[in-house]
């Protein structure tokens, strides 16, 4: 008797019993990650991305709201509706 293989029984430590679980020490280690991110970002703070007009364009698919900061404009910018605008 052969099984097809999305029928073939796996082992997948984050679900047990059809719903997702994490294990204690995959939440420690992500939960140590977090301290140390907020410690680092309220010591330097957020970075932006620092890309040149022609590297910004170059962004394939920019989202609502993606912020980098423009080299060759000295300015923060945001991307909306389609636009780069300066802030």
């Amino acid at each position: 008797m052969t099984n097809h293989i999305d029928q073939l029984n796996y082992y997948d430590p984050l679900v047990e019993n059809n719903r997702a679980k994490m294990s204690d020490a995959w939440i420690s280690n992500f939960s140590a990650f977090i301290e140390t991110l907020q410690g680092y970002l309220s010591e330097f703070g957020i970075f932006m991305p620092q890309l040149t007009t022609v590297q910004r364009d170059s962004i394939q698919s920019p989202v609502n709201g993606q912020l980098i900061y423009n080299t060759d404009l000295n300015s923060a910018q945001y991307f909306k509706a389609g636009v780069w605008t300066s802030f």
